[in-house]
């Protein structure tokens, strides 16, 4: 099975509630997508320990919170997907890198699927900056 990385908006830091019941609503987006980005993701202002630290980026293992300014660089960054508008129907995302043997890894991904993913979570971001939420992405 494929690692995930969860999203889902929530009034304010208080009310983040990560069981059975709040995932159903969570915007799943692929980990290799996340790899595959990792340093263009690093733009993304960001806040960890529940706001009380400044970052940038996507925390790897914990909970990320985002504010309207990340969530706004966040959401221009994946552009809906767009990016892989032209791609192949299976498209070689580059991901973590294997240091036993000096080279990368690369993982064969849907086109379809991480499309979606994207577009799910562009209009996740949409709404939480119309509703004046933040946006908690729970690390793997």
């Amino acid at each position: 099975m494929a690692l995930t990385r969860e999203f889902e908006m929530f009034k304010s830091s208080k009310n983040v509630v990560f069981n059975k019941e709040t995932r159903k609503n969570m915007v799943s987006v692929d980990d290799t997508f996340i790899l595959y980005g990792i340093d263009t993701l690093k733009w993304i202002p960001s806040f960890s320990k529940n706001f009380e630290q400044s970052s940038n980026g996507l925390d790897y293992y914990e909970r990320t919170y985002l504010d309207s300014e990340g969530i706004t660089v966040l959401k221009g960054i994946i552009g809906g997907g767009q990016i892989f508008k032209y791609c192949p129907v299976k498209i070689e995302l580059t991901s973590d890198c294997d240091t036993e043997n000096g080279k990368f890894n690369s993982v064969i991904i849907e086109k379809e699927t991480l499309v979606t993913q994207l577009q799910d979570l562009f209009v996740l971001c949409d709404s939480a900056i119309k509703k004046d939420y933040i946006l908690v992405h729970f690390g793997i």
